[in-house]
């Protein structure tokens, strides 16, 4: 707590460095804190009341929660039909997607993800367009102006993205440059499918980017409360168990 006082916002990672603990303790301590009203839980950490601003880098996060993450990525594909072009984001649940995209139908993918680029080049054929531009060493992502500029000139079947964390106001990131980058997908593509683990329900974030509304479809792994359900839309919820769906 006194680290935290000092910092404002600790990640996973950050804490786990501090205190020696294994991941699941971090973890569990974590919920206790925030339980007891010391702490705001969000994606990747904790953080003083109103004062988070770190996320876990991307790989750091790349092992966490691999199989829920398959799951979510695998119910994803079934939104992709012939001859589309396709978003992915720089999420690592979404850079699970082309180990399971379809091999027989003609793709063409757009990415800004420097990972999920090289998983789209191992395990699949079609033509990829990795967007130009500045590289974040943190996110593994390529940044900045031209990454929109030349985003802004296609049209995109359907975006797979992921987000930072998700409650009652809407959908959040952890990044400034998260907010250009999905404004402008919100405009080029006609579908918008959200990728998103039960870990990053009831957590907010630095940005609240999107209303529920900018959203077509969430896919997640675990059942989501009632209230939430009825502002995201339950139209728009699709589960990895066929059982949630009903």
């Amino acid at each position: 707590m006194d680290q935290l006082v000092k910092e404002k916002s600790l990640s996973l990672q950050d804490i786990i460095s501090l205190t020696g603990a294994s991941r699941d303790t971090t973890r569990r301590d974590m919920i206790k804190l925030a339980d007891n009203q010391l702490v705001t839980r969000n994606y990747g950490g904790i953080s003083l009341k109103d004062s988070f601003n770190k996320i876990d880098s991307f790989l750091d996060r790349t092992n966490n929660l691999t199989q829920i993450k398959k799951e979510i990525a695998k119910k994803a594909v079934t939104f992709i039909t012939q001859n589309q072009t396709l978003f992915f984001d720089v999420s690592t649940t979404v850079s699970l997607m082309p180990q399971f995209l379809p091999t027989k139908k003609e793709l063409y993918t757009l990415t800004n993800g420097l990972d999920i680029s090289d998983q789209l080049l191992r395990n699949t054929l079609y033509q990829t367009t990795m967007l130009g531009g500045k590289l974040n060493r943190e996110t593994r992502a390529v940044t900045g102006g031209l990454p929109l500029l030349e985003l802004s000139k296609y049209t995109i079947e359907v975006a797979f993205l992921s987000c930072a964390g998700i409650d009652e106001k809407g959908i959040y990131y952890a990044h400034d440059e998260d907010i250009a980058m999905k404004t402008l997908i919100r405009q080029q593509a006609k579908t918008i499918v959200l990728l998103c683990d039960h870990t990053k329900i009831g957590l907010t974030h630095n940005f609240l980017v999107y209303p529920f509304k900018e959203i077509d479809f969430l896919v997640t792994d675990q059942k989501i409360s009632r209230e939430l359900a009825e502002k995201i839309g339950k139209n728009k919820i699709i589960y990895t168990k066929e059982s949630e769906n009903v």
